[in-house]
């Protein structure tokens, strides 16, 4: 309780903050918001950046070129290593072209028809339960995903859908969609949201697609099945010399047949419903209450009610009472997902996010959240949730987000920073799995001249993974 008392109290406290998008902690769009004109936009970067603990220089173009209600975002970045070599493996297949385009989009939100290919940074469903703020760039620039969504409305009825990875539609990957109707009773608003992920394992990192995923694999950038089998067969005769080879640090231990997740698969599906009912309506003060309930298939319930949202002026708040069965989880579908998606515990056994929620008791408690935001200045954005249960010991999550703009009279042109923890006992006590948080800096070096710096941690099959990036970014 008292966690969230001081965040909302900051939230309170802070009326000055900016309206803007929040920030994508993965990656600067081209254009943080497309225009409708005919007008191109470049920016062009170049600087360092750390990537799995190597260090690259790099150049890069990163241009949003309009075509009416189309546009197309680009991210034409080329990596060289410490010795100068080039960064091939971005650039020599057909999969890596395709991901050049960081977005592809039709209309802007909130269009009659709007639609975007590419990244995803920023994808709720209804009322959030279960979907909230989905991103599919979590872990770029390491893991591209190229994935759709698209919102629109005609005669009452709205919709939104999302496909997270356009390379997981045989698994399927993660799909998601929502369908709503004003009743026209008032403005009562009822609508149905489901999900799906074919294939959690899916999540699993593995940039030589050979089952082995890359924390385990002994053998980077090359089949290790079919390098072991090689290997076993030429020291078939001379095991003495293989043992020596291993235990002396020359080859890794291949005797050991590797763990392969290609031959296992596991869905997980959650569906729902939810009303929304507007007690007032006005452009700078509006209250909204609402209720919705979900179900995670296989699994147990979740409900919440009281809900109500209220806007003032730049000032967005929400709260809800919540209620959980046993084996359920709000916000399933979350910022870290695919950070959470599938896991390793040593060398040796997965765990799904759906696994995990095996043996979870019932839990009560409640959910809040936040964004205030004023042109000039910055923003602030956070949720919070804070479930208790007998068997449910780890229902705290905190996602914070922080921009502020200060004033010409510097050089610091913008600092934004965020950070999450997911589902744990004791916030801000020690980094869990999943848990992301970083920086950006930017400097104004001469004009339409930026210095950016950004660093992020996220932390997942147990490891920290740290990118960090320090580039000179030109807009013209």
């Amino acid at each position: 309780m008292k966690v969230a008392f001081v965040f909302f109290a900051l939230l309170a406290a802070l009326t000055l903050a900016t309206a803007q998008e929040a920030t994508d902690p993965a990656f600067e769009p081209p254009m943080s918001q497309p225009g409708s004109d005919s007008q191109v936009r470049w920016n062009g970067t170049l600087g360092m950046v750390i990537m799995n603990g190597k260090v690259y220089q790099q150049f890069g173009l990163r241009p949003d070129i309009p075509f009416g209600k189309f546009g197309v975002g680009l991210d034409l970045t080329f990596r060289f290593d410490a010795d100068g070599n080039f960064k091939k493996d971005e650039w020599n297949t057909g999969r890596a072209y395709v991901e050049k385009i960081y977005y592809v989009r039709y209309g802007q939100p909130g269009d009659p028809f709007y639609a975007r290919a590419g990244a995803l940074d920023n994808v709720t469903l209804g009322y959030g339960m279960i979907m909230r703020r989905y991103s599919n760039t979590i872990q770029y620039p390491e893991v591209k995903r190229i994935g759709f969504y698209t919102e629109g409305g005609v005669d009452g009825y709205s919709w939104q859908a999302m496909l997270n990875s356009v390379s997981e539609l045989d698994q399927p990957g993660l799909m998601a969609a929502r369908l709503s109707y004003d009743t026209g009773l008032q403005g009562l608003t009822v609508g149905a949201t489901v999900a799906h992920d074919g294939n959690q394992f899916a999540g699993l990192t593995d940039k030589d697609h050979d089952g082995v995923p890359d924390r385990l694999d002994l053998f980077p950038n090359r089949n290790d099945f079919r390098i072991r089998d090689q290997l076993l067969s030429s020291f078939h005769n001379d095991t003495t010399t293989r043992d020596y080879l291993i235990d002396n640090g020359f080859l890794p231990d291949f005797r050991k047949a590797p763990v392969s997740y290609n031959d296992i698969k596991e869905s997980v599906t959650e569906f729902g419903a939810d009303a929304g009912f507007p007690l007032v309506k006005g452009s700078k003060f509006s209250v909204w209450t609402y209720a919705q309930i979900a179900k995670i298939a296989r699994h147990g319930w979740g409900w919440s009610f009281p809900g109500a949202r209220m806007q003032v002026g730049p000032l967005t708040l929400s709260g809800e009472y919540r209620q959980y069965g046993k084996e359920f989880r709000g916000e399933f579908f979350n910022f870290t997902y695919e950070l959470e998606r599938a896991q390793l515990q040593g060398d040796s056994l997965f765990i799904t996010k759906e696994k995990a929620l095996n043996n979870l008791g019932s839990a009560k408690g409640f959910f809040g959240d936040a964004l205030i935001s004023i042109q000039t200045f910055g923003y602030l954005y956070g949720w919070y949730e804070d479930m208790h249960g007998a068997q449910y010991h780890d229902g705290k999550t905190l996602y914070g987000e922080l921009g502020v703009t200060p004033p010409q009279v510097t050089r610091m042109q913008k600092l934004t920073g965020y950070y999450m923890q997911p589902n744990v006992h004791t916030l801000l006590n020690r980094v869990t799995e999943g848990t992301i948080y970083g920086a950006k800096l930017y400097f104004a070096l001469a004009r339409n001249v930026s210095l950016v710096y950004d660093h992020r941690i996220t932390y997942y099959n147990g490891q920290n993974h740290r990118t960090v990036r320090v580039e000179t970014m030109v807009s013209f």
